[in-house]
């Protein structure tokens, strides 16, 4: 990786106006999110990235179903504008569509009533929530859930995801409880739940969780990144391999 850009298989991501770089916490979310197995053969998905940054979830779901309208919502004027220059220059310009502006205010300003319906929402979303702020504000939007809270996140998403639509997110994994709580509260039920942990042997640092509007059993399952001598595992390199060079 440069310091001004990240090549993938498909696409090269430019972060360097971002607040936030490429990371592990956003390939990981692009690369594990779906949407329902009712909708997974649909002619035509609708996906919603909350919080697109440099646009590389919205991306990799572009990559990973052709035939998707990927719409990404970034607040800050400079990634968005960077997001929107990496779509560009993605094979897929006709397909992602970036908005600058807050959410969910900004979906009321792009949508119509009818049109505010989607079948994946995905969100790699603020979370330092009570950590000590970074000096640049950019970055303390990009990591903090001041200007958009969980429990704003939770609201907003349950009136926009379609009838057989999925949520999923990528938290901390101490947050990952708390997120639940607050999905169930708008009744959203967790289907899928995946633990990630950097090394075998170490405690998770990250939760990957799915939602949607009808009780199932739930998924369980626990990702190492690296075994016990610092190579990748074969499960995330079979995550990941549609992507990294």
């Amino acid at each position: 990786m440069s310091s001004s850009s990240f090549r993938f298989k498909q696409f090269e991501v430019f972060h360097d106006r971002c607040a936030m770089k490429v990371g592990l916490d956003g390939v990981l979310l692009g690369a594990w999110a779906k949407p329902s197995a009712e909708l997974s053969e649909a002619a035509r998905l609708k996906i919603l990235d909350v919080g697109s940054g440099s646009g590389l979830i919205a991306l990799m779901l572009a990559q990973r179903f052709p035939s998707s309208s990927v719409f990404g919502i970034e607040k800050d004027i400079q990634a968005a504008l960077q997001a929107q220059e990496n779509v560009v220059r993605s094979p897929w310009p006709e397909r992602i569509h970036i908005i600058q502006g807050s959410f969910p205010e900004s979906i009321n300003d792009n949508f119509s009533p009818e049109e505010q319906e989607f079948d994946l929402i995905v969100s790699n979303p603020p979370y330092h929530r009570n950590a000590l702020k970074a000096k640049a504000y950019t970055r303390n939007l990009a990591r903090h859930s001041d200007k958009l809270s969980f429990e704003q996140l939770a609201v907003s998403v349950a009136g926009l995801l379609s009838e057989k639509g999925i949520f999923s997110l990528i938290v901390p994994a101490e947050a990952a409880e708390f997120i639940e709580e607050l999905c169930w509260g708008q009744k959203l039920y967790p289907t899928s739940i995946c633990r990630i942990s950097h090394r075998q042997g170490k405690e998770p640092k990250r939760t990957l969780l799915a939602f949607s509007r009808s009780r199932a059993d739930i998924s369980r399952r626990e990702l190492q990144i690296e075994d016990k001598k610092g190579e990748y595992t074969a499960e995330f390199k079979a995550l990941t391999s549609d992507f990294y060079l």
